[in-house]
Order: structure tokens, then C-alpha cells, then sequence
């Protein structure tokens, strides 16, 4: 027999996008730079022209049960030249997020979102550091227009993606493989700006609610029995899910009022000889008869209880966690329906377990544009036709919005205490 699980009332419910994967024309910021250069394997054009059509977006969004949506906000709108803000880009963005209250939409602004001013990245970006008072600068000129109407921010999203990405395997801008010193440079920076943004935030509003998104893989050993399996999990998993911790100071707390939790995938790792394998491990994804493992697109393995230990884990923080992100990029839409609803299952079990969540954003609202695999990379809870941008809702849509709409979900276990809160 199986229990329901009761959301407390006023959790949040929604999708998650980023301007550069749906806005369109960001002509501004280095991914379009490196694009129209041709150091990039996809051009993101006109994306999903979201910056024109993002009222009917929150139409959809009202119509399927939201009550919150994570978005971006483009610097290199606000931005375009050093010095010299658009009051047109701020405006703008004032816009959207008053149409997502006009909806009954809490928005949850995004700052950083893996794009940079082109200007910003040819002076050396966030290998320098000018670059935490300049990003302060620019929370500046967003949070002292905003404040009054978004509560809930993200200061930076998934700092150590980008840093790996940009300056170990280098195939995002500035694409500066195997700078391991340039890497350590610029998370340092990238923390440290978000303590100052913070800071920044909470003089314009003092009951904020201000994190960062963080990317949290589920890393565990290969095989358990294997010393050198462990060691390279243990230290993947430091790099990867406690090093920011680490440089926000002793009490990290104090700079975090929620923390971000962007979760995809279980790594397994096995040590191997060569390369940085030596240190932090290989994943090991193939799977065999005698194992049921599930990959989306992107060969990420779909594990739902890895969310539930990432929750667990981060919970000790002694701060309330918000899932920022959390999808599946696939062509098997049973399998999307699935990957929501034991998702959702997983979280609703942590959550009963004592675990502080205040919501849960499904990545992304609609098929986008999604960095180094462009189009091929479908995470939507909408198909978006190329040709029209018409968004055609797909049936994880409808699940996920009974979800958003009853706050609750069955699970598929015997009750264990109350299920109310």
C-alpha cells in the first residue's frame, strides 16, 4: 500500500531556463563571439526567441500548475560595452519579471549563468580579480531595480561546471584546455563574487533569499572493495561537491540563505592509469545483463535515490535547499515521465526524513539551446518546433503538472511516519 506525501503549502513549482539557451540574438556575450567565430560546434541564433515571446511562455507555464520559474538575466545585455548599462536591457528584464507576477509566478533570478560579456572575457574574465567588483557592479545596476519584486536569487550557476568546462576541457569560452592554475583562479573569483553580490542583494532587500546553483553528482567508487576506486571517487567528489564550500570561508552558512541543488546523474568511478583519471577517476557507464541501468541522451545515468543522498548530504549545511535544476535530456518520453515522478518520489522521501526543501525546478521548460550540443540535447517539458518556435507540450508536462497542481505525490513504499507537514 502506498502513502502520499503532503508538500508543505507554498513550495515552489516550475521550470528552470537560462537566457543564452532561450532568449535568442544575445549578441553580446563570448558564447556568440566564439559562435560567429567558429570555435563552437553549434551557432545559437535566434534559440527559442523566448526574449520576444516570453508572455505566452508563462502563459503555458500559469496553464500547467506553476508557481515559480527560474530564469537568467543576460549581463551582457545590461552590459554591452565596460562601463555603460542599458537602461532598455533593465527595463526589460523589469518586464518579464512583472509578467511572471502578473501570473502569480515567483521568479527566481538567475545571475550568472555560464555567459559572460564579450568584454569581459577578452580582458581575462573571471581569472581576475577586478572580476568580483565588476560582477558586483552589475548586481548592483539588476538588484536595485528588482529587489522590490524578486525575492529568491541566484547569484552564480554551477560555478565548478563552468570552470571545468572553460579552462580544463577548455570547449567553452574562453577554451583554455589544461589551465589547471587559470581554473583555480577563477573559481576562487567566482566564489568570492558571490559572497560580494550577497552582500549586494541584502542591501536592497534584507528578507532575500540568496544562493547559488550547484551541481551535485552523486559520486561513489566503482567498486567499493577497491582502494584506489575509492581514493579517486573520494576526490571527484571533493572537487566537485565541497571545494566551493570550502572557499566561501569556515561558515559558508553566513553567505547562503538556500543552496542550489542542480542534480542529474550517479558517476561511478574506477581508477585508472594516465591522464587525470590517475587523480579523480574515469566513469564507468557501460552496464551488463545483471544490471538495470538507465541513460538519458547525454549518457548520464538516471538514478533517482542519488537525489535523495544529495539532499541528505547537503542538508548538514543547516540552510534550506532548493532544487534548481533536475531533468533528463531523451527521445523516450516514458522514460521522461519516469525520471519526473521518481525524481519527485525521491525528494518527497528526503523531505519526510526531515530534509528542508523549498522547490523543485525542472530543467527546462522546452527544448533550447544547450551549449556544445546545441539542439540535439532535448531536456523540454515542450518540443519547440525550428521553424514556427511553437512549443508543443510533451506528456511529461501533464504529469508534472498534477504534481504542481495537487502538491503531493503517491509513493511507492509502506508508510513511515507522517506525511504531513
Amino acid at each position: 500500500m502506498s502513502a502520499t506525501y503532503r508538500f508543505p503549502r507554498g513550495f515552489l513549482w516550475g521550470a528552470a531556463t537560462s537566457s543564452h539557451q532561450v532568449e535568442g540574438n544575445n549578441r553580446w556575450n563570448d558564447w556568440w563571439e566564439f559562435e560567429q567565430a567558429g570555435r563552437l560546434p553549434y551557432r545559437s541564433e535566434d534559440a527559442c526567441r523566448h526574449f520576444e515571446l516570453y508572455e505566452s511562455d508563462f502563459d503555458l507555464a500559469h496553464s500547467w500548475g506553476h508557481n515559480a520559474h527560474r530564469l537568467s538575466v543576460e549581463w551582457s545585455r545590461i552590459e554591452p560595452a565596460q562601463g555603460e548599462f542599458s537602461t532598455d536591457a533593465l527595463n526589460h528584464y523589469v518586464d518579464v519579471v512583472a509578467a511572471l507576477k502578473e501570473r502569480h509566478i515567483e521568479p527566481v533570478v538567475t545571475l550568472h549563468h555560464f555567459t559572460n560579456p564579450a568584454w569581459f572575457t577578452r580582458r581575462g574574465g573571471w581569472t581576475r580579480t577586478d572580476s568580483i567588483d565588476l560582477f558586483r557592479r552589475y548586481v548592483e545596476a539588476v538588484s536595485s531595480r528588482m529587489a522590490d519584486r524578486v525575492r529568491f536569487w541566484v547569484t552564480i550557476n554551477e560555478p565548478t561546471v563552468y570552470v571545468t568546462r572553460a579552462f580544463l576541457k577548455g570547449n567553452w569560452p574562453p577554451c583554455q584546455p589544461g589551465s589547471w592554475l587559470r581554473a583555480g583562479r577563477a573559481l576562487r573569483n567566482l566564489c568570492r563574487a558571490h559572497t560580494a553580490a550577497y552582500a549586494t542583494i541584502h542591501k536592497h532587500r534584507p528578507d532575500a533569499m540568496v544562493g547559488f546553483a550547484h551541481s551535485t553528482p552523486y559520486v561513489v567508487a566503482l567498486d567499493p572493495g577497491r582502494r584506489l576506486d575509492r581514493f579517486a571517487a573520494r576526490l571527484r567528489d571533493f572537487v566537485h561537491n565541497d571545494l566551493c564550500f570550502r572557499l566561501l570561508g569556515q561558515t559558508p552558512r553566513r553567505v547562503l540563505d538556500f543552496i542550489g541543488i542542480n542534480y542529474y546523474v550517479r558517476q561511478l568511478v574506477r581508477w585508472q592509469l594516465g591522464g587525470t583519471a590517475m587523480l579523480v577517476g574515469k566513469e564507468h557507464k557501460a552496464s551488463n545483463p545483471s544490471q538495470s541501468r538507465k541513460f538519458s541522451s547525454l549518457g548520464w545515468e538516471v538514478y533517482p535515490d542519488g537525489l535523495r543522498e544529495v539532499l541528505t548530504r547537503f542538508a548538514a549545511f543547516g540552510v534550506p535547499l532548493m532544487i534548481t535544476e533536475n531533468g533528463i535530456s531523451t527521445s523516450d518520453e516514458a522514460l521522461r515521465t519516469e525520471f519526473i515522478a521518481a525524481h519527485i518520489r525521491a525528494l518527497a522521501l528526503a523531505m519526510r526524513d526531515g530534509v528542508r526543501v523549498i522547490g523543485y525546478f525542472y530543467w527546462t521548460m522546452f527544448d533550447n539551446f544547450e551549449w556544445t550540443e546545441g539542439p540535439t540535447a532535448r531536456f523540454g517539458l515542450a518540443a519547440v518546433d525550428p521553424a514556427t518556435k511553437l512549443r508543443g507540450p510533451r506528456p511529461a508536462a501533464g504529469l508534472f503538472e498534477s504534481i504542481c497542481r495537487s502538491n503531493e505525490i503517491q509513493l511507492n513504499e509502506p508508510h513511515r511516519g507522517t506525511t504531513r507537514q
